[in-house]
Formats: C-alpha cells, structure tokens, sequence
C-alpha cells in the first residue's frame, strides 16, 4: 500500500520520498505527522508530512539519514513500499489570516515549517521565510521556501552562504523593521527559547513545533511529555504545536539531554507480535515514572 513513487536527494544525508498513501493524503492537515516503519524489526520513525496531494494520493516525507532506521528507509528504492505508516497524527498548525507572519527553522526544521508557511499563504498572509543551517551543504527546501514565501531569508553558521550568523539575529531585526502579527518557530530549544523571549517583549504571538522523542504517536506511552503553562501535554495528540510563550524550555532541554546520553536511534527495540511496528520498552522512558 505505502510505494514509494519518487526519491530525491535534497542534501547531505536528507532525501524526499514520495510515497502512496490514499487514506493519509485526504486528510492531512499543515502541521501533522506520520510513524514510519522502513522495515519488519525497525522502531516507529515520526516524520512530519511536507507536502500533501489528494488528488494523486500521495504523501512527501523528508528523510534525515542519522541511524539505522532512518538509513533502512532511505535506502529503500523507488518501486519499493514502507512496512508500515500510521496517520495522519498530531493536531494540525494553528493558522488563520493574521497579516505579516514570520516563520523561522533551522536544521530539519526547515521541512516542518514548510507545509506551515504554504498553509498561511493559502489564508491571505504576508508570508516571511527565514532559514538557517550550519552550512550550505546541509541548507534544504530553499527553492521551495521560495515558492510558498513572500519574501526569504536564509542564514548560515559559518558563512558559506548568503549572511553569516544566526536565524534568530536575523529574525530579530525583522521584528524591529516590521510590524509582525504571528511568528513561528522551528528547530532547536535554544532557537526557539531566543524567539520566546524576543516575541514576548513586542506582544507578538508564538507557535513552536515540539520534537520530543516518540515511541508510538497514539499517546499511550508518555514519552514525548512535555511542560506547557505548568501541566504535561503528549507532543503526539495535544501538539506537536504549542503556544511559544508557555513552554517549559528548560524541562524540554533536561528531556532532550537525556534522550541524547540514550541515544534512542542506535537502540534495537524487541517488537509487539500483536502490532508489528510498535516497539516495546522494558524500561520507563527517560522522566516518565518520575512526573
């Protein structure tokens, strides 16, 4: 059922997969997501859903090659179908017709914000694109950015391409050029903590796309908990979407820590015989019998 039709090298380690999925295409909103399994024996993999089509019954994914999964699901060929895809999951992006919208990614941010941008195009909004990466070599979906954006921006660590520095430096002097109705914000804590603080000072309202490790997507193993206005809410069901201004960043960075000393992706879960696919832990998940 889930073929891949179309593969595509977009940057170093990333490719986009076009994949049949009929039930998924139809009701895929901006901002939700999928699990992926590549192949029997392999872990769930949350990707989000850049791009949608109806009509041709097709999802697009952006594939991010950092361990074995995602390697397994990138290394498959066209002709070739996923073992399993669940969704679509997640509640879809905030959006409405607000005026001037910034949005801002780094990293693989870039393919969240993506579908966002072209949704609040479709709305009415004057859409401002700012992307950042560490290098050129790693910088994707420019062209599509540009696309779906009434203006763009793009920003590199090391200078390698257009203006040196960092997203949120930039991302600042708009917000002191311009008179910004929305922001939002994708990619790293730090960068979406910075946009927070900047936001809340102009009384601009923030949406931010949380990325916390998930096991399954349904909100049944309370992995991805994270601390919104003082309560715990599943990224999988209540997000992955949250206001900006009531996020717990440094209980989201203490979660994110710790998903890197478990480094989740080079771990071989066992797998449920009743639901293929859905791996089961032994153990609690990092915080998840604390809080």
């Amino acid at each position: 059922m889930y073929k891949i039709i179309h593969k595509q090298v977009i940057a170093q380690d990333i490719k986009k997969i076009d994949i049949t999925a009929p039930a998924i295409a139809a009701r895929a909103l901006p901002g939700q997501f999928v699990m992926v399994t590549p192949v029997l024996g392999e872990h769930n993999i949350p990707m989000t859903i850049i791009d949608s089509d109806e009509r041709r019954s097709v999802v697009s994914l952006l594939v991010h090659e950092v361990g074995s999964a995602t390697r397994k699901l990138g290394d498959l060929s066209i002709g070739e179908g996923v073992y399993q895809m669940v969704g679509p999951l997640g509640r879809g992006a905030q959006m409405d017709k607000y005026g001037l919208v910034i949005c801002v990614a780094t990293g693989i941010g870039a393919a969240q914000i993506l579908p966002i941008c072209r949704g609040l195009k479709k709305k009415g909004n004057k859409v401002i694109g700012i992307i950042g990466a560490k290098s050129k070599k790693v910088l994707m979906l420019e062209s599509q950015m540009r696309v779906v954006c009434d203006e763009i921006f793009i920003t590199t660590n090391d200078g390698s391409y257009e203006r040196k520095g960092l997203a949120t430096g930039l991302l600042k002097e708009l917000l002191n050029k311009y008179t910004v109705h929305r922001v939002y914000a994708i990619g790293s804590v730090e960068m979406m903590q910075a946009a927070a603080q900047m936001t809340k000072e102009k009384n601009i309202p923030l949406r931010v796309t949380l990325n916390p490790y998930m096991v399954n997507g349904l909100g049944t193993c309370g992995s991805c908990r994270v601390k919104i206005d003082g309560q715990y809410r599943l990224a999988c069901v209540d997000g992955p979407e949250f206001d900006g201004h009531m996020v717990d960043y440094q209980d989201l960075t203490l979660r994110m820590n710790a998903l890197e000393q478990v480094k989740w992706e080079n771990h071989t879960p066992s797998i449920s015989p009743k639901r293929p696919g859905f791996a089961i832990f032994g153990k609690p998940l990092w915080g998840s019998s604390k809080k």
